[in-house]
C-alpha cells in the first residue's frame, strides 16, 4: 500500500520490491571471478552505478577487472520472476544479432534461485554517459548527431517484425540450453549462456507460456507474455505470465494493458474508468479503418520490436560527439504497435507539448525560442529531427506525429488507480477541451454524463467503505 493513500482497492503491491531482499555481494563477486577466470585479488569491489535508490526493478554494480576493464552486474528485483530476466536477456541477444545498435553483450546470467539471492545478469560495460547528464552541454551539431542516431535506432528496430504483441524469449524447444562456446571476451556469443541449466519446472513454465513461434526462419525465439512497464508496476498487483499472454490485435493489446491482465486485476472501483478509456480508444481506432498504421486493418503489419522504456537514462552517448554509444535496460522490450514507441527521447519527446497527457495541457513549445530562423535554435533542432524521420522512413514520421493521441489514450488506460492516477480527470478534460471534434468525428463514443454519475456513486461507496473500516478498527480496539 502506498503511504498516505487509504483509498483504492488496487494498491495491493509494495513501495519497494527490494524490501526483505539482501543480495549476497560476496557470492556475486565470486561468480565474476569464475566467469572471467581471475583471482579475487584481481577483481575490484562492487561499485553502485546509475540511480542510487532502493526502489526500482534493478540495481547495477560495476566490477573492475585486469587491464582496466569493467563489467556490469545487474541485480533483478523479484518482480515477475524468471520471465522478466529471460525476456530481457533474449531481447538484448535478438537486437544485438539483428541490428548494428550498441546493445550490451551478456556474459552469463541466472533467472532462477542462486547463491546471490536474486536473479542477475553479468554484462558488458558500455561506454559513454547518460543522455540526461550530457544534453545541456551539447552544442547544436552534437545534438543533431544524436538526433540522427535516434532516428537510425527507430528505423533499425522497425525492421524487426512479428504477427502479434508480446515479449521475446529464447526457445526451449530446440535443446534444453543452447550455449555458445565462445569466451566471455569473444564477440561471437549468439545465445547468452545461463549460469546453470534451467530447472525442469522453469522449462515447463516457459514452454507453457511462450508457445508462439517468431517467424524469423531460425526457430531460436518464441513470443510470450507481455513485459510492458504498465504490467510491471510493483505498487499494484503484478499479473502472472498466464494473465498477460501474447495478443494479436491492437484492440486486445490496449484491453490487456488497461485491465492489468486478463482476467482483469482492476478493482470494481477502478474498472469503470478503464472501461471508458478502452471505449474511447476503440472509437478513435475505428476512425482509421484503412489506415496503414493506425487502423484495424493495419494490425498484421505494425507489430514491430520496441525498447518499451526508452528515456534519457537508458541511452548513453559520447559527450564529445553526441553519438549514441549504448542502449540499456531492455526489461520492457517486445513486439507492440509501432506508434507506441516512436515518440522521441528526453528533450526530443514532444508528446506533452502537443497533446493532453494526464492533467497536463499541451504547452505548444512555449518554452522554446520563438525565432525559428535562428540557426541552431530549439525550433531548428525539432525541425531537423522531424525531417530526418521523414527522410529515413515516412512511416516513422507518421508514427511520431500522428500517434500522439493514441499514445495519450494508452497512457490514460495504463495509469495507476486513483487517487494517484489521473485517468478519470483526463477523460473529463479530453471531452471538455474538445479533443473529440464532433463536427468531424461524429458522436462521442459514450455518454460522459452517465459515466460521471457512476463515478460519483462509486466515490460515495468507497468513502462509506473507508468510514466503516475505521469504525470497525475503533470497536475492535475497545474490545
Amino acid at each position: 500500500m502506498i503511504p498516505g493513500y487509504e483509498f483504492s482497492l488496487d494498491f495491493i503491491g509494495v513501495d519497494d520490491p527490494w524490501i526483505g531482499v539482501d543480495p549476497d555481494m560476496g557470492a556475486l563477486r565470486q561468480i565474476v571471478c569464475e566467469t572471467f577466470q581471475i583471482s579475487e585479488s584481481d577483481c575490484g569491489a562492487a561499485i553502485r552505478v546509475g540511480v542510487v535508490k532502493d526502489a526500482g526493478y534493478a540495481r547495477a554494480y560495476s566490477f573492475s577487472l585486469p587491464d582496466s576493464r569493467r563489467v556490469i552486474a545487474r541485480l533483478v528485483a523479484p518482480v515477475k520472476p524468471l520471465f522478466k530476466t529471460e525476456g530481457e536477456v533474449a531481447a538484448m541477444d535478438f537486437v544485438r544479432m539483428r541490428t548494428s545498435l550498441p546493445v550490451p553483450k551478456v556474459f552469463v546470467y541466472s533467472s532462477e534461485a542462486n547463491p546471490v539471492g536474486v536473479e542477475w545478469v553479468l554484462m558488458e560495460c558500455m561506454p559513454g554517459v547518460e543522455l540526461r547528464e550530457a544534453w545541456k552541454e551539447l552544442d547544436y551539431g552534437k545534438k543533431a548527431r544524436f538526433a540522427v542516431d535516434l532516428v537510425d535506432m527507430y528505423d533499425q528496430l522497425s525492421k524487426l517484425r512479428a504477427d502479434g504483441c508480446g515479449a521475446i524469449y529464447h526457445s526451449t524447444r530446440r535443446s534444453t540450453d543452447i550455449i555458445s562456446t565462445a569466451t566471455p571476451y569473444s564477440s561471437q556469443i549468439i545465445r547468452s549462456p545461463r549460469w546453470k541449466p534451467l530447472s525442469s519446472n522453469s522449462i515447463r513454465s516457459l514452454r507453457a507460456n511462450c508457445n508462439h513461434s517468431l517467424h524469423d526462419g531460425d526457430g531460436l525465439y518464441e513470443i510470450g507474455p507481455l513485459q510492458d512497464g504498465a504490467l510491471l508496476q510493483y505498487q499494484v498487483f503484478v499479473p502472472s505470465p498466464s494473465q498477460t499472454p501474447p495478443v494479436f490485435s491492437t484492440a486486445d493489446y490496449i484491453r490487456l494493458l488497461a485491465y492489468n491482465g486478463f482476467p482483469s486485476t482492476r478493482s470494481s472501483y477502478d474498472k469503470p474508468t478503464r472501461d471508458k478509456v478502452v471505449e474511447l480508444f476503440q472509437g478513435l481506432h475505428a476512425l482509421y479503418p484503412h489506415h496503414p498504421l493506425f487502423g484495424p486493418s493495419a494490425d498484421p503489419f505494425i507489430f514491430r520490436f520496441c525498447h518499451g522504456d526508452l528515456h534519457h537514462r537508458n541511452i548513453l552517448i559520447d559527450p564529445r560527439t553526441g553519438k549514441i554509444t549504448g542502449i540499456i535496460d531492455w526489461e520492457c522490450a517486445g513486439f507492440r504497435p509501432w506508434w507506441t514507441d516512436v515518440a522521441g527521447v528526453g528533450w526530443l519527446a514532444e508528446d506533452k507539448e502537443r497533446f493532453l497527457f494526464g492533467t497536463c495541457r499541451p504547452n505548444n513549445f512555449a518554452d522554446d525560442k520563438s525565432d525559428s530562423l535562428i540557426p541552431g535554435s530549439d525550433s531548428c533542432l525539432r525541425a531537423f529531427f522531424r525531417i530526418e524521420l521523414y527522410k529515413r522512413n515516412p512511416d516513422l514520421f507518421s508514427c511520431f506525429l500522428g500517434g500522439v493521441e493514441k499514445r495519450a489514450l494508452l497512457h490514460a488506460a495504463t495509469d495507476l488507480p486513483r487517487p494517484v492516477g489521473e485517468s478519470e480527470i483526463f477523460l473529463r478534460l479530453y471531452d471538455e477541451a474538445g479533443y473529440w471534434d464532433r463536427s468531424r468525428r461524429g458522436p462521442f463514443p459514450f455518454d460522459m454524463t452517465a459515466w460521471q454519475w457512476t463515478q460519483i456513486t462509486l466515490d460515495e461507496m468507497e468513502m462509506e467503505r473507508i468510514a466503516n473500516a475505521k469504525k470497525a478498527v475503533k470497536v475492535s480496539a475497545l474490545v
